[in-house]
């Protein structure tokens, strides 16, 4: 996509990026940091990532000319297929995304979870970082990818040359899928029901501490065991934890009515 300046009575063509496709998550990050500060500052700064067009030069365009490049940017966005991209090339080397999100393990949704409570927008490449790895076998469109060790910081510098789009859909796809453990495990996560002081602080506390007090409770306070639940299925731990909270839930009304 091209527009014309003009510029000290002559015209200037320059371009500006046709499709969101070619914009990458390092791209869409500063897009994304740019949006929280002026309007004004963030119009400069969005044209300058998204075009050729010197920040100097945006700096001296007239308003109207501003909104027009701003209104084609605008576009892009929406005209794109937002379908999950699972398999993605990235200097050559073959990632795909998590073949199959109910088996992931506690440990994956554990960090997945740190980041988005971090801040996502901030912490984009290291999201994809776990749900993007390098594929080990593949055979037809199914295919198997690397087992999650924990370590994505060189991995997430590569992931900042994915597409936004491919970034977007697979935020979509994972976002998905953790509103239905949140619904579905709603008892070991729901700790507001009471409505009081003591409710209050349960679920201060709960929020601080997060997926740590979730495997807490699974090594029964023995940090020893603590690489091994990580390698545990993420709905397995939550099933168990469902049953344990169920559990003594039941017992304190067997209990009350006792008394």
């Amino acid at each position: 996509m091209k527009v014309k300046i003009r510029k000290e009575g002559k015209v200037k063509e320059f371009k500006l990026i046709s499709k969101w496709e070619d914009v990458t998550v390092e791209k869409w990050m500063k897009l994304l940091e740019f949006h929280m500060d002026s309007k004004s500052f963030e119009a400069i700064e969005t044209i300058s990532e998204m075009s050729d067009i010197p920040k100097d030069l945006i700096k001296q365009l007239e308003l109207s000319d501003v909104a027009i490049i701003m209104s084609k940017l605008g576009k892009l966005q929406t005209k794109d297929d937002t379908q999950l991209k699972r398999l993605l090339t990235i200097d050559g080397k073959e990632y795909g995304f998590h073949p199959d999100l109910d088996s992931i393990t506690l440990g994956e949704y554990a960090d997945l979870e740190q980041f988005i409570k971090l801040g996502i927008n901030k912490h984009l490449p290291e999201v994809m970082a776990i749900l993007y790895r390098p594929i080990v076998e593949k055979q037809g469109e199914v295919y198997s990818i690397e087992a999650y060790d924990g370590e994505i910081k060189i991995r997430a510098e590569q992931m900042k040359k994915m597409s936004a789009i491919q970034v977007q859909s697979a935020l979509v796809f994972f976002l998905s899928f953790r509103e239905g453990i949140c619904r579905d495990f709603a008892i070991i996560f729901d700790n507001s029901a009471e409505g009081n002081d003591d409710a209050i602080a349960t679920e201060s506390f709960a929020d601080k501490w997060s997926w740590f007090g979730v495997m807490y409770r699974l090594t029964n306070a023995d940090i020893s065991k603590l690489e091994t639940i990580t390698k545990l299925g993420l709905l397995e731990c939550l099933t168990w934890l469902s049953y344990e909270t169920d559990l003594e839930s039941q017992n304190r009304v067997k209990h009350g009515s006792k008394q």
